[in-house]
């Protein structure tokens, strides 16, 4: 983890550290970006959600486009298997990358980021073919 918040403060991004508010995150998280029809339904991974046939999510470089055009001065980051959370304020720093944003491997891989109200979303997964993905909230619909 020290790697990631190192290259985020680099780029003059300001960073607080949570531990144990991971699983918080994740439920909140499945809450805002699930649609209830489909929370009974197992994923190995919360970002596989987004996957299935969800209109309204941008994929690739339209979510990194995204996410550099969403209004942020404050967003959290989390992680698919470890209770560590990050907040980030943003008001400072310089543009950031999606190779910024990761972890190579291990409890850090699959990255989630929000904002405080968990209106949108934007997610690295582990896999390299698929993702980053950008939600925002009020756009959730079934295709």
């Amino acid at each position: 983890m020290n790697p990631l918040i190192e290259r985020l403060t680099a780029k003059g991004v300001v960073v607080t550290e949570y531990e144990n508010r991971g699983e918080q995150a994740r439920e909140e998280w499945k809450n805002c970006f699930v649609l209830i029809e489909e929370r009974s339904q197992y994923r190995p991974y919360l970002w596989e959600y987004l996957v299935e046939e969800m209109d309204g999510c941008l994929v690739g470089k339209e979510a990194d486009v995204a996410l550099r055009h969403t209004a942020k001065w404050k967003c959290l980051l989390f992680f698919e298997h470890s209770n560590d959370v990050l907040e980030l304020e943003l008001s400072q720093a310089q543009t950031f990358v999606r190779k910024d944003l990761t972890v190579a491997a291990g409890d850090y891989a699959d990255v989630y980021i929000v904002d405080p109200a968990y209106t949108w979303t934007y997610v690295i997964p582990h896999e390299a073919d698929w993702g980053p993905y950008f939600l925002i909230k009020s756009t959730m619909k079934r295709g």
